[in-house]
């Protein structure tokens, strides 16, 4: 059987709870979760290993009033029905799910 081989994806290895760098991450993680609380933002899901928080689409536009100077690596990723947008914050990725728009024909 063949196997398939992707040129140019880049994939994160999930942090792991046994890794040096462990309480460093998970201390910003912490830290980026009370900052995004305080400022009101509705936080939906919290995944850890994945260093990832996820926010409810009608808190988005607060988000950025609040933590749009420190945005790094945005994308936009196709899953299904829904696009899943995700900016990182001070290491962290925050992420929300919007609708796919169709088009017009």
């Amino acid at each position: 059987m063949a196997a398939l081989y992707l040129v140019g994806v880049q994939l994160e290895e999930r942090t792991s709870v046994l890794a040096e760098d462990f309480t460093t991450k998970l201390s910003a993680f912490n830290q980026l979760t009370r900052d995004i609380r305080a400022a009101g933002v509705v936080i939906k899901h919290l995944v850890v290993l994945d260093n990832k928080i996820f926010i409810d689409q009608d808190s988005v536009d607060l988000f950025l009033q609040r933590f749009g100077g420190e945005l790094h690596r945005i994308s936009f990723t196709p899953a299904g029905r829904c696009t899943r947008n995700t900016m990182r914050v001070r290491g962290v990725d925050v992420a929300w799910y919007t609708s796919v728009k169709e088009q017009d024909q």
